[in-house]
């Protein structure tokens, strides 16, 4: 019955842990600078693409023309070039190449669902480092216990080593070997002190601008989240190989490849004639008379000009005369371009295959290593130690040797911890991989 309870209470506290992991998770996602910066330049991203499909505006414009008369002469010849001037008005449309819009579309599309993939790579990257950061310091701080229970040990076996010394029961050697033992004890005190300020200070930039605090932070208990990971990849083992698929930087490479692919087809026709259509009129001022401006003879004329409005349509075509003698360089760039991507998505396929199967073996070492000592040595320890007090308890033995047993026991726990740290982060690097570091669990 009271096995049954616990279980029960075990479980439930399962999904009380793993809630409020998902919940900090969440809220480190949603509130922290660095991931509504890259959430804000893929918005950004996403409405360049929209407007690279956009046709070009017309131009309008509006011009005061001045055509001077031939004043002055060497001749006494007629004036031939009578004054106009007015307001012109003309309008021009560009039309790009055909098929040239759709290409930069598609470019600017395949950029944002390029850029959307590292968003997600670094999203996982960021929850990998906080994850990490507290396992660290979990770790740590149960190491710094034991340390401490070794420390004291030490202390006590000092002390009757000292005792025993001035009996002339013990030899001076032993008292400073334990003396060593104490200083190695404290040096590693300040090391383990170390890491666990580190690991507490690194947890400032995920605690700054955010709604959590820096104890709920702090606090979150990863072993009931690791737990489940832990379960939740071993029903997926067979699937993991297939799973590569959906790593963030391998569908960048996927993407990043095909973009190269349409930007290759787009440079083709990048220097492709444009054409530019355009029409202008001027109303020309409306001047009844003329004035004769002779040498001695200054008159109103009634012989006027036609005064009639002035108007143009043309085409203007730009001929890619100079770019045709770079083509072939286009040309190469655009090719070892789209070969280059390929072979990144090459590598990056064999890199992540190779990845997971170095953690996998990894995993599976550090599980044997950790199950040795927890399930073995450990109990073995333990059952020296009460054989040793009991023999102690008949007098048979000093208590040094008691205490020596105790201080193996408190060492294969912090044996034990640092193999728990180091397969608790190979879980984390397999869940990036496969991009289930942050996913709810099916």
């Amino acid at each position: 019955m009271k096995r049954t309870i616990f279980l029960i209470l075990f479980h439930l506290s399962l999904g009380m842990y793993a809630q409020e992991m998902e919940t900090v998770l969440e809220k480190l996602l949603e509130k922290h600078p660095e991931i509504r910066s890259l959430n804000s330049e893929l918005i950004s991203k996403r409405g360049n693409a929209n407007h690279d499909t956009t046709y070009p505006d017309p131009k309008i414009g509006v011009a005061f023309r001045n055509y001077p008369t031939r004043s002055y002469s060497l001749n006494d010849k007629e004036y031939d070039t009578p004054g106009m001037t007015g307001i012109e008005y003309s309008v021009s449309q560009e039309i790009p190449f055909p098929g040239k819009l759709t290409l930069q579309g598609k470019t600017s599309k395949l950029n944002e669902i390029e850029f959307s993939h590292f968003v997600k790579s670094r999203q996982n990257q960021f929850l990998f480092e906080y994850l990490s950061n507290l396992i660290r310091l979990k770790s740590a701080e149960k190491k710094v216990l034991f340390n401490e229970l070794i420390q004291k040990t030490l202390e006590s076996q000092k002390k009757i080593s000292t005792s025993t010394y001035a009996t002339g029961n013990s030899s001076l050697s032993q008292s400073l070997k334990l003396q060593v033992e104490g200083t190695l004890a404290k040096e590693k005190e300040i090391e383990l002190n170390r890491d666990k300020e580190i690991a507490i200070a690194s947890f400032y930039y995920f605690e700054n601008n955010t709604d959590l605090s820096k104890e709920q932070i702090l606090k979150v208990d990863t072993s009931h989240y690791l737990f489940r990971k832990k379960e939740f990849l071993f029903s997926q083992k067979d699937k993991l190989i297939s799973r590569l698929a959906e790593n963030p930087n391998y569908k960048l490479s996927t993407v990043a490849l095909e973009r190269s692919k349409q930007e290759s087809k787009l440079a083709s026709i990048l220097h492709a004639p444009d054409t530019e259509v355009f029409f202008s009129y001027m109303k020309r001022r409306n001047r009844i008379y003329t004035v004769d401006d002779g040498p001695f003879n200054y008159q109103i004329m009634d012989n006027t000009e036609y005064r009639g409005d002035l108007f143009s349509f043309g085409v203007n075509v730009r001929v890619p005369v100079w770019s045709f003698f770079s083509k072939h360089e286009i040309d190469t760039r655009s090719e070892e371009n789209v070969k280059s991507k390929n072979f990144e998505l090459e590598r990056n396929k064999i890199f992540l295959e190779s990845s997971l199967k170095k953690l996998q073996v990894t995993m599976e070492s550090l599980e044997n290593q950790l199950n040795l000592i927890q399930k073995q040595l450990i109990p073995e320890l333990e059952k020296t130690q009460l054989a040793l007090t009991s023999q102690f308890g008949a007098g048979k033995i000093n208590l040094s040797e008691v205490l020596n047993t105790k201080l193996d026991i408190y060492k294969a726990h912090i044996s034990a911890e640092e193999i728990e740290e180091k397969r608790a982060i190979t879980l984390l690097m397999i869940l990036d991989l496969t991009d289930y570091l942050y996913i709810k669990d099916k």
